[in-house]
């Protein structure tokens, strides 16, 4: 091939990618029932152990997206509800999406009760993959007052409890931090739907959190 010739195949090549990168790309729509946050929320340092009696800290949310949900294993409703959504979610977007589903993360409100093992099994329970992890009290507190959540314990019949908290699904980026929130486990659909367009968003610049990065 002679010199002349591969010039104005590189020529065209160069040419062919600037019209590429003219093109507009498809705007992502926002989520539908989540709210993006303006600014990442960093979550605080904390030391919590895992379902397999592994040490788990902050840094432990870091390379994929996760979804974390606070709640415990003696929930009668809220939890069950909406875990059984989040394996759905999951389910639908393995199955009808390329969209690698984000890691589910339970945070126990009821550390005297919730130890690694019972974790474990209740988890088992909706999907093997979900992640349980559980702490002391205080420190959880620095997490619980940083999002909002408010836990209360409740006196039932004899020794027995219930503990109230919120339904809040919290979204977190590759770097660990929060970016968006979702009220409460709507529907598998719903989940999956909104899960897919804050990461696409995210990722593409096009949220305000990366349009202020």
């Amino acid at each position: 091939m002679n010199s002349g010739l591969l010039r104005i195949l590189v020529l065209g090549l160069v040419l062919l990618v600037a019209v590429v990168a003219m093109i507009p790309r498809r705007a992502v729509p926002p989520p539908e029932a989540a709210t993006e946050l303006p600014r990442v929320l960093a979550l605080p340092d904390t030391s919590f152990t895992d379902h397999n009696g592994n040490a788990f800290t902050t840094q432990n949310l870091t390379g994929s997206f996760s979804l974390l949900f606070f709640g415990f294993t003696n929930c009668p409703d809220i939890c069950p509800l909406s875990l059984q959504v989040l394996a759905a979610a999951n389910a639908l977007l393995l199955d009808t999406t390329s969209v690698p589903p984000p890691r589910v993360v339970l945070i126990s409100v009821d550390p005297a009760r919730d130890n690694p093992a019972r974790l474990k099994a209740y988890l088992g329970n909706f999907d093997a993959k979900f992640v349980g992890i559980t702490t002391a009290e205080e420190n959880l507190r620095s997490w619980l007052q940083l999002l909002g959540v408010t836990v209360m314990k409740q006196p039932l019949n004899g020794q027995n409890y219930n503990m109230t908290h919120n339904a809040q699904i919290f979204v977190t980026n590759p770097d660990g931090a929060i970016i968006a929130i979702m009220s409460s486990a709507e529907s598998p659909e719903m989940v999956a739907r909104d899960y897919a367009r804050i990461r696409a968003r995210y990722l593409t610049g096009t949220s305000a959190i990366s349009a202020q990065q």
